[in-house]
Order: structure tokens, then sequence, then C-alpha cells
């Protein structure tokens, strides 16, 4: 996977966006030695990457929020979400809110980060049902677009029920997301898989990477 200073990660309630946004910065830990996690979702007050500061911190990631206002559902830029749209020495995640209000807190700032070597990525799970066929993938990206004043450029194939996920749920669900990424002409950046499911997803040869995942939330009532 090519990585952009700035990898931007989308996606409506359940997609998945955040878990794959957690793991993609560790991802970029690996070689990068300043990275950060933007969390911009001010539509879902549960499953958010500012829950898993400590967790991200210890592994010398920094986690941008609005640090006195944890639980706010507020569009809030803050000043440290400025250092990473100018300072050329850091790479950033940010994790935004899918749908169309989520995505016009990401078209507040869309002039900086277009400044910026960037890509924004749709995380798509057609388990839910906005997104469970083409068409519905195909409104989601446009609505995101008009809203966040930028363009899509890749697709994350995220097919997935969390922890009860089998891979006949990747198997029914890929061909949906590549019929619509095909369609809009986009490609899909990577398949993500929870890592119990690598080996047996890899000998289903699909062209995109796959990508491994570890689950870091849960719901609330757990």
């Amino acid at each position: 996977m090519e990585d952009k200073r700035i990898t931007v990660f989308t996606g409506n309630f359940g997609s998945g966006k955040t878990e794959v946004s957690l793991n993609y910065a560790l991802h970029l830990r690996k070689d990068r030695e300043k990275v950060v996690i933007v969390d911009l979702d001010v539509i879902n007050p549960y499953f958010r990457s500012r829950e898993k500061e400590q967790l991200m911190e210890e592994q010398g990631i920094e986690v941008i929020y609005p640090k006195k206002l944890k639980y706010a559902d507020l569009p809030i830029i803050t000043a440290d979400l400025k250092r990473l749209l100018h300072n050329e020495e850091y790479y950033g995640v940010i994790d935004v809110g899918g749908d169309k209000e989520g995505a016009t807190v990401l078209g507040s700032i869309a002039d900086s980060v277009q400044a910026a070597k960037y890509e924004l990525n749709l995380v798509v799970n057609t388990k839910r049902p906005f997104t469970s066929n083409v068409e519905g993938i195909i409104k989601m990206k446009d609505q995101i677009e008009s809203a966040a004043k930028m363009n899509v450029d890749n697709l994350i194939c995220n097919i997935n029920l969390g922890q009860d996920t089998q891979l006949d749920d990747l198997k029914e669900g890929y061909p949906i997301v590549k019929k619509a990424a095909d369609k809009m002409n986009i490609p899909i950046k990577f398949i993500s898989v929870r890592e119990d499911l690598k080996e047996s997803s890899l000998k289903l040869n699909y062209e995109e990477e796959i990508f491994t995942i570890k689950r870091f939330l849960k719901n609330p009532w757990d």
C-alpha cells in the first residue's frame, strides 16, 4: 500500500472505519517516527479513536481531539490538527464520521487537507443497510464528496459483523464492493479482515491486498 502523508477514513455508522483507522495508524508507525491519529468523528459517541488514546500513545502515536471536551459531539478543529496539516515531518490518519453531517466537518478543513499529500478512503461494509448494495455505496460516496468538498480516492472493503464475522460474509460482500468500485472507476485500496481470517481470505485470491486488523473497540454494553 502506498502511504500518503495524510490518510482520511470515512464511513457510515457500523462500517468499521474507526477500527480501520486505528489499525492503519499502527501500520504507519512501523516505519514512521511521527504518527498521529485525528478523531474528527462528531457523529458516534461510542466507537471513536479518542477512546483508545492510551493504547495509541503506548505505541508512540499521538491522538488529536479537543482534550478538554473529550465526550463532546462538536466539530472542533484544534491547533494540533494544524500541526499535522502543515508539518511534513508528520504522518497522520484522520477518522471522520461518514454521513453528510460527519463529512461536513472534513469539508471545513478541505483546503488545508488538499494542500497536503492526502487520500480520502470510504470504508464500506455491505452488512450495513445503507451500503448493502451497489446503489447504496454510490449514493454514500456522492453524499460524502458533496459534504466534504473532496473526492473519494479509494474504497476500503471491510465486510464485518464484528466478532461474529465469517469468511462467507467476505465472499458475499466483496463482489458488491468490487462492482461498485468498477462502476465508479475508483480502486479498492485493500480488503481488511480480522487476523484469524487472514490465511483463509488469502486463498480467495482477490487481486487487492489483504490488510489484517485487530479489534480494539467493544460495544458499550460488553
